[in-house]
């Protein structure tokens, strides 16, 4: 007889079996599985809007260099950014025209690519030139404007060999620039500085330019100065002064400073020669001890 198939239950296992394999109970898991689906939708409902705006910042950032760009392009490329006007003030000794050809700034370059500091630096170089301002206005105008040196005297610097070099002074005692044709020539000049005092103690010669300058404004002052118009102002190396006045280069010794006083004499002087019809060709006021002393010399 064939034994008669039957279809055999799988072993049941005890409930503290069960959970001795997993680790967990069956009702531990049953009750885990909702939590665990909880996290996953909160996972969901936080990281899925930060990547869509990761990627939404990224896109609205490369439109924005995009935009940037093409910005860019346009002012460094357009006509309507040239350079159409260069406008320079403040300037008596350069014309506009030397001043933008200084700058290397050109009609038609454009305004924003431009580079004002290379131009702010050309032009400061020249000695004419104290101080300069350079902006642009748009769309195609380049401003410049400079503050120049007043020259004030001319210097006549010796050298060793008895050869000499004329230099232009500002007012503040600076010589600034080598006498060139066009510079102003109808100015005091200033001699008895050498070559080696100008390399050992340029500040000290600065002082004795101002010095100098001082006794041309004193001298402005006089009753002399619209009779004889001052020419030369001689330092010597012992710290005496001498001028040089009018158009017959009377010279009058004056010593050592202070000079008002004896500027005063000396217009006197003068005025009682012209009174008596004569003439003098030096005038020494040189005599510190005897001040009211003044000896005039004359050719016979």
């Amino acid at each position: 007889m064939h034994p008669t198939n039957r279809r055999i239950a799988p072993p049941q296992l005890p409930p503290d079996a069960l959970e001795n394999a997993t680790g967990r109970s069956a009702t531990e898991s049953a009750e885990n599985k909702p939590i665990s689906r909880l996290a996953n939708g909160l996972f969901v409902q936080k990281v899925v809007p930060f990547v869509r705006g990761v990627v939404g910042a990224v896109l609205i950032a490369g439109v924005a260099l995009g935009v940037a760009w093409s910005a860019r392009q346009y002012v460094l490329t357009s006509p309507r950014f040239a350079i159409a006007t260069i406008e320079v003030s403040g300037s008596k000794m350069r014309s506009q025209e030397e001043l933008a050809r200084e700058s290397m700034l050109a009609i038609g370059q454009n305004i924003f690519s431009s580079d004002l500091d290379a131009a702010h630096a050309a032009i400061a170089k020249d000695p004419w030139i104290h101080d300069v301002e350079i902006a642009r206005r748009l769309p195609g105008t380049i401003l410049v404007n400079v503050t120049e040196r007043e020259a004030a005297a001319l210097v006549s610097v010796s050298g060793a060999d008895g050869s000499a070099d004329v230099f232009v002074a500002s007012r503040e005692g600076e010589m600034f620039k080598r006498l060139e044709v066009g510079d102003p020539s109808d100015l005091i000049v200033i001699t008895g500085i050498t070559a080696d005092a100008v390399a050992q103690d340029r500040d000290g010669v600065a002082r004795s330019i101002l010095r100098a300058l001082d006794l041309a404004s004193d001298y402005a002052h006089t009753r002399l100065a619209a009779r004889s118009p001052l020419e030369e102002i001689h330092l010597a190396n012992d710290g005496t002064t001498s001028i040089v006045i009018g158009k017959s280069a009377l010279t009058l010794n004056l010593g050592a400073p202070p000079f008002r006083k004896k500027l005063d004499q000396a217009s006197r002087v003068l005025a009682e020669i012209d009174r008596r019809g004569g003439k003098a060709d030096a005038v020494l006021l040189d005599n510190d001890t005897r001040p009211d002393r003044v000896v005039v010399l004359a050719e016979t």
